[in-house]
C-alpha cells in the first residue's frame, strides 16, 4: 500500500514535468522555425 501511495504521488509530478518540457520544446521550435508544424493539404 505504501508503494502505491508513493507511485501516485510521483507519477503526476513526472508527467507534468515531461509534458511541460515537451510543450516548451514545441513552442521554441515553432518560434525559431515558424510554420514547420503546418500540414499542407493539397
Amino acid at each position: 500500500m505504501r508503494d502505491l501511495k508513493t507511485y501516485l504521488s510521483v507519477a503526476p509530478v513526472i508527467s507534468t514535468l515531461w509534458f511541460g518540457s515537451l510543450a516548451g520544446l514545441l513552442i521554441e521550435i515553432n518560434h525559431f522555425f515558424p510554420g514547420c508544424f503546418d500540414i499542407p493539404f493539397f
